[in-house]
């Protein structure tokens, strides 16, 4: 059986009472429980896929004017992914962030993050993101940046690496770079999604998601994440497994997304972004299920500036 969350935009899209559906769909399983299984039975059709816009394969980035919309309806303005509040707030205590902090995001998407580290902290953020399309569409708030650029931000405390390493970038050499003028005492912070069970990557479920990405994913694992942070010449000093507070997130956001999207469809030009709603709905709902079976998961690994002496 599927989630809450599926079971809640199934429910709104289709027109049922949640209880109902519910009803239903327990009864489903009970039958095919109590009934001889002489193979498997069918995965069900994915949500409203004939209302939704068409899954294609990835081209090197495929971030729409409309898939931009979309996503930030559900993550806030600025951002397209989960922002990890809670471990945000927890960095900042651990590291001791405060007004006169300097802080460089890698990963920024629209610039989201950098925007809630200065509201909540007041410190100084710069924001930057190596995909082109999503600087552009940032109206000045990210740079774009490259793998030959030098050091972005001068006496840096704290350097925030988001799903840089989960499009198979050069990771190593971007932490090299822009890690030279990390303050002593300072720390990096690595967020990226790992590959745990490397045969799932064949798996229908599996290739779905991939195909459906704005960029096609090329996952780690999290050894591997761990070695190209250290090729960069830092130390890691933590690995933490947050898949289950990330999966709760998509959940708690995905649901406020519901009610959002609901008044949208009053207006035409909402309507016009409910399929494109749906299909990143599918999209995520595939990431949590994948994350959820053990087939992928995600980490945050906490980096340390080696001392000079040891390079």
């Amino acid at each position: 059986m599927r989630g809450p969350l599926r079971q809640r935009l199934r429910a709104w899209w289709e027109g049922y009472d949640l209880a109902e559906l519910k009803r239903r769909l327990a009864a489903r399983v009970a039958n095919e429980d109590a009934a001889p299984s002489q193979h498997l039975s069918p995965r069900p059709a994915p949500l409203a896929r004939a209302q939704a816009v068409p899954s294609q394969p990835s081209e090197p980035t495929n971030w729409t004017p409309e898939r931009l919309a979309a996503a930030q309806i559900v993550w806030g303005n600025g951002s397209l992914t989960p922002r990890g509040t809670s471990q945000l707030r927890a960095l900042s205590a651990r590291i001791g962030l405060g007004q006169r902090s300097r802080v460089l995001h890698l990963g920024a998407e629209l610039g989201g993050v950098a925007s809630e580290l200065q509201s909540a902290i007041g410190c100084t953020v710069l924001a930057a993101e190596t995909q082109k399309p999503l600087a552009d569409a940032s109206d000045g708030r990210v740079r774009l940046l490259r793998a030959a650029d030098s050091a972005l931000l001068s006496d840096a405390d704290f350097i925030l690496v988001d799903g840089v390493a989960e499009r198979g970038e050069p990771l190593t050499t971007l932490l090299r770079s822009q890690c030279e003028t990390l303050v002593p005492g300072g720390q990096i912070a690595v967020r990226s999604l790992v590959l745990i069970d490397e045969r799932q990557t064949t798996s229908p479920r599996y290739r779905e998601w991939a195909d459906a990405e704005p960029v096609r994913p090329r996952l780690r694992s999290a050894e591997t994440l761990s070695r190209l942070v250290e090729d960069a010449r830092l130390s890691v000093v933590a690995v933490s497994d947050i898949s289950a507070d990330y999966a709760a997130e998509v959940e708690y956001s995905w649901g406020g997304a519901i009610d959002r999207i609901r008044a949208m469809h009053r207006t035409a030009a909402g309507q016009a972004l409910i399929p494109q709603l749906l299909a990143e709905g599918e999209r995520w709902l595939n990431r949590i299920e994948l994350i959820r079976e053990g087939a992928i998961g995600a980490r945050i690994l906490i980096a340390t500036r080696r001392d000079r002496a040891r390079r």
